[in-house]
């Protein structure tokens, strides 16, 4: 009997330290992406899989893993990377139908790659009316990348202008809306006014207030209230949906540096490297200020 109970203790106590274990490698494989080492990500990730293979989160992450080393990869490497990114995608999306950044991830990779490697406009397009149906914010978001890729910007920008006319109260579709505004109009000073929307409907919208610094930094306008922004989300740990601080670092060293501020430039280009010393734009930012 005594020997029994031993046995049960010891079998409670092994299931009892797999839920931190995982989540312990989980983390080592966020640590990797973030430090732009995405081999050992993969690797991290796959342990995580393993240990819980019916979680989501964790699908989505190694599938992000796999596109973001299949870039650096050969093309045969590529190739079968790409193949095992949509695969973890899909079950992401098998294991929680509602989980949205599962559903964009795989509509980004349907609208990216080519037919060979699964790519399809059609089930893109499935993945961005069933991201509506569970988020009519982020439906827009998906319909609008559709439409970003098939460079049809009148339409990208129909939605964002109908999602926010819909939800004037949302911070996240005002950030959305900047997003787009920042990235595919260089339109800086709408984009501004977008992420100075969110952030005064829900002042704890950290996202909003990178982009505040990071449209600072390209728009080379509002450097005082750019700095205040990236040192606040700097403060923060950002979630998986969200930018690293590493960029955080870039562009307020880019602020200081048409501030004429090289000294504080490099101390923050060199942090931003060594956050994650893969950042191309960041070394060569760094060779100007050295």
């Amino acid at each position: 009997m005594n020997r029994l109970i031993a046995i049960l203790c010891v079998t409670l106590s092994i299931h009892a330290a797999e839920p931190k274990k995982t989540q312990e490698t989980y983390e080592l494989g966020r640590a990797a992406m973030a430090h732009g080492d995405h081999v050992r990500a993969v690797e991290y990730f796959e342990q995580s899989t393993a240990l819980s293979p019916r979680n989501a989160l964790y699908q989505l992450q190694l599938g992000r893993a796999y596109s973001m080393s299949a870039m650096a990869s050969g093309m045969f490497s590529a190739m079968s990377l790409a193949k095992k990114a949509k695969s973890a995608f899909e079950r992401a999306v098998e294991l929680d139908p509602k989980f949205v950044p599962a559903r964009l991830s795989l509509l980004e990779f349907l609208i990216g790659a080519p037919a060979i490697l699964g790519g399809s406009d059609s089930a893109a397009l499935e993945q961005a009316k069933a991201i509506r149906e569970i988020d009519p914010i982020e439906g827009h978001d998906a319909f609008a990348r559709i439409h970003i890729a098939a460079k049809r910007a009148d339409l990208a920008r129909g939605e964002y202008a109908t999602m926010v006319k819909t939800f004037p109260r949302s911070a996240q579709a005002h950030y959305l809306y900047g997003v787009y505004l920042l990235t595919t109009e260089k339109n800086y000073k709408s984009a501004a006014d977008q992420f100075e929307s969110a952030v005064s409907i829900d002042p704890n919208h950290m996202a909003s207030y990178f982009r505040i610094g990071h449209t600072a930094a390209v728009g080379s306008a509002n450097f005082a209230r750019g700095e205040e922004a990236l040192k606040k989300y700097i403060s923060y740990r950002p979630s998986e949906e969200e930018p690293g601080t590493s960029r955080a670092w870039f562009w307020l060293g880019a602020i200081y540096e048409k501030e004429g501020r090289p000294a504080d430039a490099k101390s923050c280009y060199a942090t931003s490297l060594k956050l994650n010393p893969t950042q191309k734009d960041v070394i060569e930012a760094l060779k100007r200020v050295s």
